[in-house]
């Protein structure tokens, strides 16, 4: 059976029809759970009403195996009630490492929760092999979210106008700057505020989005507000459906966002990665890794629009994967029921 699992009401049920299903073709289970404080706090007391939420769905829904993705901290709630249900579970986007967030450790306790392992790098097969699982459990799949870029198609001038309401003046940018998780420093709406200013400074358009749901998501959202208010750029909460044609008509993609270390190389997009938290994240000859200080931000996103930078792009292969994944996930998914629920701890040797 499908199941989706929504969190604004309606927006797993509409993404999934925009992937191509219809109606009929998947149940959509909307939760009534929604994250109005985005603090730690906010996220322990939702925490478990998700958990108790989610056993009860297993419980009605009765479902063959269970797909997660990633290494978000709801993870951490959603995961327990379908490994003692004795559910299958499969993961995807395991192995990776991204050591300036908290979802470096929410990922590999995942991993060791899960039966199946859909890894989007040879690298991050290794590292799920280092945690024990059995090479049987472990499928290359690539990156399922390069799917949906199989065909760029960039916006026209005129589209842009339409969509936006100003003309596009290159260089154009897009923006997105996340908390630094890991560290949980509280100077969150600062350390945006100078990526924002940077790009800004440099663009001659510059498209602003919304961080996601991680304590300090309130200070970042308050300077977008500030910045969005005086009109010196375009600030989008999402840019949902848009989101493929607006990569493939960019020039350079600048923050923190893991969508700069796994999707711009398929669009040949030049990144500037400001900070630590996708440390460690493999990474293409696309991607600049600078600090969060203005003088390399601003140094990283000069190069980042050089036309020796620029033509290095384009001859960039993605690691994550050939946009073709979801018939690998699709196969490990069905085949998932053969492999038993207990698993082996495979040790390996010094050196191996």
């Amino acid at each position: 059976m499908a199941t989706a699992v929504g969190f604004p009401a309606g927006t797993a049920a509409s993404r999934l029809r925009e992937a191509g299903l219809q109606d009929g073709a998947f149940v959509h289970h909307d939760l009534g759970l929604h994250l109005d404080d985005a603090s730690a706090p906010g996220q322990l007391a939702l925490g478990p009403k998700l958990s108790g939420n989610m056993a009860e769905l297993i419980q009605r829904s009765q479902p063959d195996a269970v797909v997660v993705l990633g290494d978000r901290w709801e993870l951490l709630y959603v995961v327990p009630a379908v490994v003692v249900s004795g559910v299958r579970l499969v993961h995807l986007h395991g192995g990776e490492v991204t050591e300036g967030a908290l979802d470096e450790r929410v990922r590999h306790a995942v991993t060791k929760l899960a039966d199946q392992h859909c890894v989007s790098t040879a690298g991050a097969a290794r590292r799920v092999a280092q945690l024990g699982e059995s090479p049987e459990r472990i499928h290359q799949t690539g990156a399922p979210g390069l799917d949906r870029f199989r065909e760029p198609n960039p916006l026209t001038e005129e589209e842009f106008q339409a969509e936006f309401g100003r003309p596009l003046v290159r260089p154009l940018l897009m923006v997105t700057y996340h908390p630094p998780t890991a560290e949980m420093s509280g100077n969150a709406g600062a350390l945006a505020r100078q990526v924002f200013d940077e790009s800004i400074a440099a663009a001659g358009t510059a498209i602003l989005t919304y961080p996601g749901f991680d304590a300090g998501r309130h200070e970042i959202v308050a300077e977008l507000e500030e910045i969005a208010a005086g009109g010196t750029a375009i600030v989008r909460e999402s840019l949902g459906p848009l989101y493929p044609r607006v990569m493939a008509t960019i020039d350079a993609l600048v923050g923190n966002s893991s969508s700069g270390i796994l999707e711009a190389a398929t669009f040949s997009v030049p990144v500037v990665n400001v900070g630590d938290r996708q440390k460690g994240r493999e990474s293409g000859a696309n991607v600049i890794h600078c600090r969060d200080e203005r003088p390399g931000i601003h140094a990283s996103i000069e190069k980042a629009l050089s036309a020796e930078f620029q033509d290095l792009s384009r001859q960039v292969v993605n690691p994550y994967g050939d946009s073709h994944s979801s018939e690998r996930i699709e196969r490990v998914v069905v085949g998932s029921g053969r492999t038993p629920l207990t698993k082996a701890f495979i040790d390996i040797g010094a050196g191996e």
